[in-house]
């Protein structure tokens, strides 16, 4: 439809044109034609006026008898025109009216011809003609005699054919140029359309995002150049958009993907849009399109800084916020703000999760001040009882062996705790490099019993173990070791004297959980994570005992490694509130 009365508009107007064109030139040439015609009929007329004049001037009748009257007739019908002459307004003679009718003509005197005569010795005039019923060419002139004009008329229809043959001439010129227009308009203008046509879906198909759309062929030639420049044109910008989609995916992909939350506020401070991360942070921010930040994580800090970087737009460009959360979660949120398009100020706040940080910054506080404090209570101990050995030695051997005796107690603990730190970093460095393989639980438990059952022994402890299936597990032999007898070791110093310590495992699809169950005073459920830490005691006097604090640390960081998991389950004996069971869950190993 759109090409169709494009076509038609184009095919209209040229024709319009051209046939005004025509009209006007007809108009003009015909109007030209007319006045030459009548022009030269009128100096026909007067030339024949002068010829009629001179014959009547030699004639010898006198006007108004009847030998003049006859003399006129048969020179007017000689001639083929009407001749008529006039004294005084009176018609004396007249080649076209019989002699009876003369007296019964009216007076010719105020006849335009002979009034212009009369006034300048000759005249013309164009009219109908009563007497002989058309329209007549008039031309009068004055003869020797005061008052006596002699007229000749010519039939105006000598002229009206000629005009008239004129007039179908310029009819049928008109009608085959109107049609040679009409066909040469039209194929003109289906180009035209055509080819205006092909570039306004070319350049509709662009602007709705086809790019790759091209003007293929251009009917009319003439289109060519602005042909080329939309193709130009088209290429440009599929190459920018190329490049921004890129750029556009990149950030997307950034976006949705980076572990740190992004919030992204309009000029009015409202959210425009948020990170999968920052849902997965604050959950509450999952639907809140249009809300203010207070709204959704109900901290003045953040709103009181939005406010103050939105409204201050030429200061504060950026800030940062430490947030603490009730749930023991700290938020460092970077609030930065940049311009849109229009030049308008927007904001984009960075939620990055440091609660990790801080608790490992609080876990270094506290391994610094326990190591420090686990190597200076020896360290003063040595110190002390090795200066009064040399300020005053005591005299008697056995308070000097006695001495000397904590003096090896506490090298020992202090070797304990360096070992125990060596281990541990060992086992936190390794990490996934550690080479597991298919390991023998049955073996690895039985050989951690047989190297403490003479510790047990000292207690009248009793290490039993129920049955364990001859599985093979992810580990290595020394590291499952090392698990299972710091674990039993700790069960053997916190049990009480003539208990048992039982060994208990569970067969599950993939893997094997194993229970260390002792007799012990439990733990309290505030504790039962933080045991797992460096030199986390639960017994104040443990460096006296000879506790390093690191055994259950080296436990996680090792079953951590195996892709398992520990726990302590405490109380087990919910009636005295005592017992603990340390859990050890490793995975079953496949294809051994």
């Amino acid at each position: 439809m759109p090409k169709k009365s494009l076509h038609m508009k184009i095919l209209l107007w040229g024709w319009a044109v051209m046939l005004c064109a025509l009209l006007l030139t007809f108009w003009f040439y015909y109007g030209t034609v007319a006045n030459e015609l009548a022009n030269s009929s009128e100096q026909n007329t007067s030339r024949l006026l002068n010829y009629v004049r001179g014959q009547i001037s030699k004639s010898e009748e006198s006007p108004g008898t009847s030998a003049f009257q006859s003399q006129v007739t048969q020179l007017g019908h000689a001639l083929g025109i009407r001749i008529t002459y006039i004294k005084d307004g009176k018609v004396l003679a007249d080649s076209e009216v019989q002699e009876k009718r003369l007296p019964k003509l009216d007076d010719h005197s105020n006849r335009p011809e002979v009034i212009a005569a009369e006034a300048s010795g000759s005249g013309e005039n164009i009219r109908f003609s009563k007497t002989l019923d058309t329209r007549m060419l008039y031309v009068a002139k004055t003869m020797n005699k005061e008052g006596e004009f002699l007229r000749l008329a010519l039939p105006y229809s000598v002229i009206g054919e000629r005009l008239d043959r004129v007039k179908i001439h310029f009819a049928v010129i008109l009608l085959l140029i109107a049609i040679g227009s009409a066909l040469l308009l039209i194929y003109i203008g289906k180009r035209t359309s055509a080819a205006v046509t092909e570039i306004s879906a070319t350049a509709r198909a662009i602007g709705e995002g086809d790019y790759n759309k091209r003007i293929r062929i251009i009917p009319g030639g003439e289109y060519q150049l602005l042909a080329d420049s939309i193709n130009t044109m088209a290429r440009k910008i599929q190459g920018h958009i190329e490049i921004i989609e890129d750029q556009k995916n990149k950030l997307d992909a950034m976006f949705d993907n980076m572990k740190e939350g992004i919030m992204v506020l309009d000029t009015d401070g409202k959210i425009e849009s948020v990170n999968n991360s920052m849902t997965e942070i604050v959950p509450e921010t999952k639907d809140s399109k249009g809300r203010m930040p207070l709204e959704v994580l109900t901290r003045h800090e953040i709103q009181d800084s939005v406010d103050t970087i939105i409204n201050n737009s030429n200061d504060t460009k950026s800030d940062s916020i430490i947030l603490d959360f009730p749930d023991g979660r700290s938020l460092n949120v970077t609030v930065c703000s940049f311009n849109d398009s229009s030049n308008r100020r927007k904001l984009i706040l960075v939620f990055h999760d440091i609660s990790e940080v801080r608790r490992i910054e609080m876990i270094l506080r506290d391994f610094v001040s326990n190591a420090s404090h686990q190597l200076r209570t020896p360290l003063t101990s040595i110190k002390g009882y090795t200066e009064t050995i040399i300020d005053n030695p005591p005299q008697d051997s056995q308070t000097l062996s006695k001495f000397l005796n904590i003096i090896l107690e506490n090298a020992n603990h202090m070797s304990k705790v360096i070992t125990g730190m060596f281990a541990l970093a060992r086992s936190e460095y390794s990490g996934k490099k550690l080479r597991s393989e298919p390991t023998s639980l049955n073996a690895t438990i039985l050989h951690s019993i047989n190297n403490l059952t003479k510790i047990a022994a000292t207690k009248n402890i009793q290490i039993t173990k129920g049955n364990i299936p001859d599985e093979l597990v992810v580990g290595t032999d020394e590291g499952l070791i090392q698990i299972f007898e710091n674990l039993l070791e700790n069960a053997i110093k916190y049990a009480p004297e003539n208990s048992s310590i039982k060994i208990e495992t569970k067969r599950e699809e993939q893997s094997i959980t194993i229970r260390i169950v002792d007799e012990g005073p439990g733990i309290l459920p505030s504790d039962a994570e933080r045991i797992f830490e460096r030199f986390f005691k639960l017994d104040e006097n443990a460096v006296e005992s000879g506790s390093s604090g690191l055994g259950l640390a080296i436990c996680r960081s090792l079953v951590r490694n195996f892709n398992g998991d520990i726990w302590v389950e405490s109380p087990t004996d919910k009636s005295t509130d005592k017992g603990s069971a340390f859990c050890v869950k490793l995975p079953v190993a496949h294809g051994e």
